[in-house]
């Protein structure tokens, strides 16, 4: 800026206005960065927050999923145990028949001979089904499910 010349130097009265103006336009342009700097820190905090809450839900689903499986494993290993144990039942039991049907094959007529083996073979039938209903890995899905919709809904709350 230009300032007309007065005596002594510039005129006093142009040069005082133009530091106020000047200082005006600067004490704005600062109270303009410090309510921007101010609305970045409240939305940083804002966002840092969200993160913590991301971080406590992740946390939460790695457990979730920690826990299902060590869940599933433990399913998975008892209807093994089940499965071969009863596996086992059924070869002494069959064994034991053999060596009973065999010891006494000369003593029954040949159609009582012919009506229980196929008895038997009913009864194997029945064995096998009612051994598929013991280890009905269904019930164990069921609740596995449950507790997933569980965990689902809690983890929604937050």
């Amino acid at each position: 800026m230009n300032f007309a010349t007065a005596r002594k130097g510039y005129d006093r009265f142009q040069v005082q206005e133009y530091i106020k103006d000047m200082t005006d336009k600067y004490e704005k342009t600062i109270m303009g960065l410090r309510d921007r700097v101010e609305g970045l820190k409240r939305e940083n905090g804002e966002l840092t927050h969200k993160v913590d809450l991301l971080k406590h839900d992740q946390d939460s689903i790695n457990l979730a999923l920690t826990q299902a499986i060590d869940k599933a494993k433990n399913i998975e290993y008892s209807s093994k145990v089940k499965f071969a144990l009863e596996g086992e039942r059924l070869k002494i039991f069959s064994s034991k028949w053999q060596s009973y049907c065999k010891a006494n094959c000369n003593t029954v007529d040949k159609s009582q001979r012919d009506n229980v083996v196929a008895k038997l073979k009913e009864f194997e039938g029945e064995l096998v089904d009612l051994m598929n209903k013991e280890l009905n890995i269904g019930d164990y899905v069921n609740e596995a499910e449950q507790d997933y919709f569980s965990e689902n809904r809690r983890l929604n709350k937050d």
